[in-house]
């Protein structure tokens, strides 16, 4: 099989267990060509539960930035003229040492933070699988990492059992669970949000808005918060990009937008794109004319997921937890929006589930080629990358390098590339 041409059909098959449903593939390597199913395409993803993460827009433009010596490969499904999955992958070779790999992965699973659930439609998982296994044991390949699956991926048994189905007799399937990640499950109203909470959550709630209003009572004005529009978001994402990066900096740190490559480029873009769909949910909180901080996130289906935060490094309000309140306004605007979920992204942290975050497990599948050589190259990978992200990450970058007086530079290509495989 080759990819001379952008799209390329191939004959349909059933179930793998035997039912009557009947899928067409189409594979891409370009987003240039797939823009005609623009919308399917993001229609899909939000009727099934998944992620802004695998959109059209956001997979084009994670692409655009990070796709460099990448092959693109889209799997576009169909059953009876309709849209049922989309899984949009791309295959590397990486190289550590004297060992190499060639790896397929899901388009914006590294240089960004990212987890996804498949937008495939549960009815046909099996044969979605299967219609890829007949097309991926073409490709060359040595390892696939599926994930970082999301935490409330509902279906992801069915996944791991139509991945064992078609993959198990050549292949070896791998599980395992990498993080954790948080989620706020939303009530109607505010009110029943906080009955939901322990009676210290409540308090602290309380507590930190009254500190705040004491400290500034003497200024004008009282704390509001708006969301950005299209005749400020690029000015209000660049004074959210400044507090961020001004706050981690005096820690010592880079900020998000230091410790990744084209940060700053690829979300200034993504901020411009998804306003247009009105998915963007930056919201900038202030006191009067103080700004106190920002709430970086966008809204898909009934989630809003929340990327990142600032606050502002007043000494005046040194001692006041100002992002308490902020999330609390973030939460109040999701519910008018009948948001049912906050995705506050993967990382295990004690304030947020103070405030009611409940944690669950994000895991990755992997899919490895039942041939000796490879299998021996595979591990042997894996052993270096373990080595890498000690030495590199957990030493050099995490520990050391923030207590060393030169500048320091964003995290390496090739530890991101590898890091899935650690």
């Amino acid at each position: 099989m080759t990819f001379e041409s952008d799209i390329e059909t191939f004959t349909k098959g059933r179930d793998v267990k035997g039912g009557e449903k009947v899928v067409w593939v189409e594979v891409c390597d370009s987003f240039e060509r797939l823009q005609a199913i623009q919308q399917q395409w993001d229609q899909l993803a939000e009727s099934v539960g998944s992620e802004i993460f695998l959109t059209y827009d956001w997979c084009r433009i994670w692409w655009k930035y990070y796709g460099a010596g990448r092959d693109l490969r889209v799997y576009v499904f169909r059953s009876a003229e309709k849209l049922v999955g989309v899984l949009p992958l791309f295959f590397e070779s990486i190289r550590l040492g004297p060992v190499f790999v060639r790896a397929g992965k899901i388009v914006g699973s590294d240089h960004t933070l990212a987890q996804f659930s498949p937008p495939v439609r549960r009815d046909h998982i099996r044969a979605v699988v299967q219609r890829f296994y007949e097309l991926i044991s073409r490709e060359r390949w040595d390892i696939i990492h599926i994930g970082p699956i999301a935490g409330l991926y509902s279906h992801y048994e069915e996944l791991s059992e139509a991945l064992d189905e078609s993959f198990g007799g050549s292949c070896i399937l791998r599980a395992k669970k990498t993080q954790d990640q948080t989620y706020f499950l939303l009530a109607d109203k505010w009110a029943a949000q906080l009955k939901g909470l322990s009676r210290n959550a409540r308090k602290r709630i309380s507590r930190h808005y009254r500190q705040l209003n004491k400290a500034l009572h003497h200024e004008p004005g009282r704390f509001a918060s708006e969301f950005a529009t299209v005749e400020n978001a690029d000015e209000m994402f660049r004074g959210f990009v400044h507090m961020h990066q001004v706050h981690w900096k005096a820690c010592g740190k880079l900020g998000h937008f230091g410790d990744w490559q084209d940060a700053f480029e690829f979300h200034r873009e993504m901020v411009m794109a998804q306003l247009k769909y009105d998915r963007l949910r930056l919201m900038a909180s202030y006191w009067g004319t103080r700004s106190l901080g920002y709430e970086y996130a966008y809204k898909f289906g009934d989630k809003y997921f929340a990327f990142l935060n600032a606050r502002t490094d007043s000494e005046k309000l040194a001692d006041i937890n100002v992002c308490t309140s902020m999330f609390t306004e973030q939460v109040k605007r999701a519910m008018s929006e009948n948001v049912r979920c906050v995705d506050d992204m993967r990382g295990k942290y004690d304030y947020k589930l103070r405030l009611g975050g409940k944690l669950f497990p994000v895991r990755s599948i992997y899919v490895l080629r039942k041939k000796g050589l490879v299998l021996i190259r595979v591990m042997m990978f894996r052993i270096l990358s373990r080595l890498l992200d000690v030495c590199y990450y957990r030493i050099w970058f995490c520990t050391l390098a923030p207590r060393l007086p030169f500048g320091r530079t964003p995290l390496r290509k090739i530890w991101v590339k590898m890091c899935a495989f650690v």
